[in-house]
């Protein structure tokens, strides 16, 4: 009952801590699958992609590219961190999901980002998993029957934060819900501790495998978590949770029971 699970990436390759988060932790969790990545920019080079290259104002999907003597970079030295046009690079994820499907023969696919797309603008012949709606529907089930409003804390990049709280505000389930939008003008600690401050139940962080490169410190997510002082809900971790629920073989319920708890 192999599942094969595609994953795409918004930027160059190699990305293994997907291959290996993907996988190790649905097996963990007792699924049987296979992990094949896709990198959207597979085959260009940085000076085929500067036509392209924009700044944060402008609708954008970021990526880690490769950068002939770049330094520093938490994906180690030769990467950095750019923006592209949305609309660009949007064509080339479509691509990206296309040979998975085609090529590859994956069972479904999973975007490794938690972006932004217009409506309709990405789809598959199998199963398109965007963990951008696996976290906006945990918000709304945060907020489904409970009779007061739950304090939810977002970070957010500052240069759409007002575009970001447009957004969760135009959800359904904004209503039952108190906002806090917290920019990173600094660094994500400082945000994270805005939202500790303010007292959030909850928050989230849309950034897709944020602490699983290479040289991000071990102590990195779990600092933010202890300053926010409330879960911190993460896409990469949203999205294996639900895959679970996906794939196969059927998880044994009974090992989680004390071992003399079932008596047949």
């Amino acid at each position: 009952m192999t599942t094969h699970i595609g994953v795409v990436t918004t930027g160059h390759g190699p990305r293994d801590e997907y291959l290996h988060y993907h996988r190790l932790f649905l097996c963990a969790l007792g699924a049987e699958v296979k992990v094949t990545v896709r990198h959207i920019y597979e085959g260009l080079s940085l000076e085929d992609l500067l036509p392209y290259e924009v700044d944060k104002s402008t609708p954008n999907l970021g990526a880690h590219v490769h950068v002939p003597g770049a330094t520093g970079n938490h994906m180690g030295d030769g990467w950095e961190h750019r923006f592209f046009d949305l609309g660009f690079a949007t064509g080339l994820v479509q691509a990206a999901i296309d040979r998975l499907e085609e090529e590859d023969g994956a069972d479904m696919v999973l975007l490794a980002c938690a972006a932004e797309f217009a409506p309709g603008a990405l789809s598959a012949g199998t199963l398109l998993i965007h963990p951008r709606e696996i976290m906006f529907g945990i918000a709304e089930t945060i907020a489904h029957g409970t009779r007061r409003r739950p304090k939810i804390g977002v970070i957010v990049d500052a240069e759409h934060a007002d575009h970001d709280r447009v957004d969760w505000l135009s959800r359904p389930f904004a209503e039952r819900i108190e906002l806090v939008i917290a920019p990173i003008t600094g660094s994500w600690l400082a945000a994270a501790e805005e939202l500790g401050r303010a007292g959030v139940e909850f928050a989230f962080f849309f950034g897709y495998g944020v602490g699983l490169a290479p040289y991000d410190a071990r102590d990195e997510i779990p600092a933010l978590e202890r300053a926010i002082g409330a879960p911190l809900i993460l896409p990469h971790r949203a999205a294996v949770l639900h895959l679970r629920n996906l794939v196969g073989p059927a998880m044994a319920d009974l090992d989680h029971l004390p071992a003399d708890w079932n008596r047949t």
